[in-house]
């Protein structure tokens, strides 16, 4: 069976769009798993989870106990607790956090401040020197409205290990670098199932640009699609909540994100006057990925590309046809701009993948089958 359904509904949908935990282990009765502490991804912040302890890598992991909580300290600092899963931030670390809380905004300014080259976009790197002298440092009271003062010899003792500037940024910048980094960790692809008063698949994507969910439903007893268009963008707190749905169909599903990797939530018809619930899981997320894109495709078939790019060029994906609830692995290369890739099935794709601007677009052809139709998306870089 190919990716590319031969026969379809006709159906006109404008579908405009706009990382992750390792796996797990059992040992002597504890399971345990690996996560990515981000704001950027974070090294050099110490952990720990029951009996597991380190300090974060390059790329933000750590090692948790799954079922249990991980504590994330700085010398003498504590930065925060929260629930061991695939992916921590600064929101996770703070009761009813959000990307607008002051306590939140301080612990991302405290971060990006002991950042060793005073660039977060391409990552967040605690240096040894600086942990080395935090273990004289005191404990940080980040709900103070005055964070310069409070971090005043702090900021000066990590200028002197490192024997650089440390410039601590307004809350502002913070907010706004912290907002990048959910959009970018929730982005990408996922697929599941509906069912209640109706049953079916869904495939959507989180536009890396702005938290729209969009993509498209189907439903298996009308062989049936709907467009799914973004109405409320994913919530930037603890609930990564969202509201997405075609209106003139009357159908919504409003759900929220258990992580990077999970989604689930309730869907209702108010033309039918019925209802149900969905889950669904992410697809694609190479653990080795600097930037990950994803789109819809359109044409003889409905479904999403999932595209990550790695520091060579290299591309890894997955092709998913919502209808035939059919997966199939996408490799490929990007060169400039150009993206040439090519799914299992023989499946040519081409476009435009713009790691600069996160714009995403292109043409798939199933010459075998003699099928095509475009595809349109977006991307971030992962740092």
């Amino acid at each position: 069976m190919t990716m590319f359904k031969k026969s379809i509904i006709a159906i006109s949908v404008a579908l405009t769009v706009s990382a992750c935990g390792g796996g797990s282990s059992d040992t002597g009765g504890v399971t345990t798993a690996t996560g990515q502490f981000k704001d950027s991804n974070t090294a050099g912040i110490s952990y720990v989870s029951g009996g597991q302890s380190g300090i974060t890598g390059s790329d933000g992991s750590f090692t948790y106990e799954v079922g249990n909580t991980v504590t994330f300290t700085i010398g003498g600092v504590t930065i925060g607790s929260a629930n061991g899963k695939p992916v921590v931030t600064p929101i996770d670390l703070v009761p009813g956090g959000s990307s607008t809380s002051v306590e939140v905004q301080n612990i991302v300014r405290f971060l990006m401040m002991l950042d060793d080259d005073g660039d977060p976009s391409n990552g967040i790197n605690i240096s040894a020197s600086v942990q080395a002298i935090a273990e004289t440092w005191s404990l940080v009271d980040f709900s103070v409205a005055d964070l310069a003062a409070e971090l005043t010899s702090i900021i000066s003792d990590a200028a002197s290990a490192d024997a650089g500037v440390h410039t601590l940024p307004d809350a502002s910048t913070a907010r706004a670098h912290l907002e990048a980094t959910l959009l970018c960790s929730y982005a990408g692809a996922y697929k599941g199932t509906y069912s209640g008063g109706d049953n079916g698949n869904f495939g959507f994507l989180i536009d890396a640009s702005n938290g729209n969910v969009v993509g498209v439903s189907y439903s298996v007893p009308d062989d049936e699609y709907i467009g799914l268009s973004g109405t409320s963008p994913i919530s930037l707190d603890q609930n990564v909540a969202f509201v997405s749905g075609d209106t003139e169909a009357g159908s919504t599903f409003s759900g929220q994100f258990t992580s990077v990797t999970e989604v689930a939530g309730s869907w209702q018809n108010t033309f039918f006057s019925i209802n149900g619930s969905f889950s669904g899981s992410r697809i694609g997320g190479a653990l080795d990925a600097q930037y990950r894109f994803t789109g819809n495709y359109i044409g003889n078939d409905f479904g999403l590309f999932s595209f990550d790019v790695n520091e060579s060029n290299n591309v890894t994906g997955i092709a998913y046809s919502v209808a035939g609830d059919e997966l199939l692995t996408v490799s490929g290369t990007v060169s400039g701009t150009t993206l040439t890739a090519t799914a299992s099935d023989e499946t040519a794709i081409t476009g435009t993948l713009n790691t600069e601007t996160g714009a995403l677009s292109g043409t798939w052809n199933d010459s075998v089958e003699n099928l095509s139709g475009t595809f349109s998306g977006s991307g971030c870089k992962l740092n």
